[in-house]
């Protein structure tokens, strides 16, 4: 089955993990260092391959040092994300 861009919310949380990265001006190994996570699984979820438990979610939300809105709305993308890779 074919999707289109956008559509996925792991793509979306993707999209939106590496707006974050980029905006604070990170490498993919440089987030993956601070949150503690893996290099492959950060390039996994900005390519919407994988969605993101809560807790990398979380680890994430830090690292990038995102703010109590961003954070929320960071938070919500990635639980759209996990549930439709559960799913």
């Amino acid at each position: 089955m074919e999707t289109r861009r956008g559509t996925d919310p792991r793509e979306t949380f993707g999209c939106a993990l590496r707006a974050h990265r980029r905006d604070a001006r990170l490498t993919q190994r440089e987030l993956a260092a601070k949150a503690g996570l893996g290099v492959r699984t950060l390039s996994d979820l900005e390519r919407g391959v994988a969605g993101p438990r809560p807790a990398t979610a979380a680890l994430l939300s830090a690292a990038l040092g995102l703010g109590v809105p961003a954070s929320a709305d960071f938070h919500a993308l990635a639980r759209d994300s996990w549930h439709s890779a559960r799913a």
